[in-house]
């Protein structure tokens, strides 16, 4: 049996969203693009829960390294590229006010999580302070540029970090 899809349009302050659940994921149209609306949560080799709690999974989504990021995206999906999280930051104001917008969800429905992240000798850190999400595009062959977002500011930052960390991750609809 196919799954439902549930399609809701929404205008506030001058943005139109549509969020939809299929295939188990929701989602929100901003701009051109359609963005998972919420963390992954698919077990693949190289994802964890934060502290290995399943319950965090439920809230938060699943760590991955930049690999697992990778081999878990379902079809029809792709990790967005550092451009395509460019586009989505400059469509809320840039980066030193996207954050707010982008981590509330208020108006937007994307609620950037701030669920941690693993470092690769096994450890967990930050839940709730900064929520870290790849891009697919790589800085060098053993880095690759994300986002993070903390729960001091509206800035959301873009850097670089080892592949082996375990970073949040939203997908691009193709």
């Amino acid at each position: 049996m196919k799954p439902a899809l549930l399609i809701l349009t929404v205008f506030i302050w001058g943005l139109t969203a549509t969020i939809s659940a299929s295939q188990n994921f929701k989602t929100v149209k901003i701009g051109q693009k359609v963005w998972m609306a919420e963390n992954l949560n698919i077990e693949v080799p190289g994802s964890w829960c934060y502290d290995n709690n399943p319950e965090n999974c439920k809230k938060y989504g699943r760590l991955y390294t930049y690999e697992a990021a990778l081999k878990a995206c379902p079809k029809g999906w792709h990790l967005p590229t550092d451009k395509e999280w460019d586009e989505l930051i400059n469509y809320f104001g840039g980066e030193d006010v996207a954050g707010k917008e982008l981590k509330s969800g208020v108006n937007t429905r994307f609620y950037a999580l701030l669920g941690g992240s693993r470092i690769p000798m096994g450890s967990f850190g930050l839940i709730e302070t900064y929520g870290c999400y790849w891009s697919s595009t790589k800085y060098d062959k053993n880095h690759a540029w994300y986002r993070y977002f903390s729960n001091t500011s509206d800035l959301v930052v873009r850097s670089y970090f080892s592949l082996n960390y375990g970073f949040s991750v939203r997908y691009v609809k193709d």
